[in-house]
């Protein structure tokens, strides 16, 4: 439809309504936060940045997993009962970490701080997503290396796979230890 087969009175309409209206900016590049969603936590329960830890996590994973390979791990103290309401998602999480989409270093960065802060506020419950990958058949980096990671952690008492409504194979439930620290106080 051309100009040409307006006519006038709808030319003018058409002015009248699109007088207030600003063009959209011509772009094809969409905005992507690159840093990790973290439960967002009040001011004063965060902890400083100064009081975290250096802690140090080997890269080195000799297993590899898939990305619809069920992770599971348990330290020798966690009763079974406990374990098997963890695997269930019986046991609401308390806090939430996206590593999905991270290159690892970031992710290694962002989980310590994650469950670091998470002990030190007494939670004892997370969700950890780490994606399955990005490629089909390709081997999914993330999950390897936080399934090499957590065990690391003196924290982490045990983690499995989620259920597909938390994110099935691409994100863990996570139990931590209790914070001695915070039950004296």
């Amino acid at each position: 439809m051309s100009d040409d087969s307006l006519s006038d009175e709808d030319k003018a309409l058409f002015r009248k309504m699109m007088s207030g209206v600003k063009p959209l900016h011509k772009t094809n590049k969409i905005q992507v936060s690159t840093t990790p969603k973290i439960t967002k936590i009040r001011k004063r329960e965060s902890i400083p940045s100064q009081d975290v830890p250096t802690i140090y996590l080997s890269d080195y994973y000799s297993n590899e997993v898939q990305a619809h390979t069920i992770l599971s791990y348990s330290s020798h103290s966690i009763p079974s009962k406990r374990l098997r309401e963890l695997r269930m998602g019986l046991i609401p999480w308390e806090a939430r970490l996206d590593l999905h989409g991270l290159r690892p270093d970031a992710a290694r960065e962002s989980l310590i701080k994650f469950i670091t802060q998470q002990t030190a506020l007494a939670h004892r419950s997370l969700l950890i997503i780490h994606g399955k990958g990005s490629r089909q058949g390709e081997t999914p980096v993330l999950k390897n290396l936080v399934n090499h990671w957590l065990p690391q952690f003196s924290q982490v008492l045990a983690f499995h796979s989620a259920l597909a409504r938390d994110g099935g194979e691409g994100a863990l439930y996570v139990l931590l230890k209790r914070n001695k620290l915070n039950l004296l106080s």
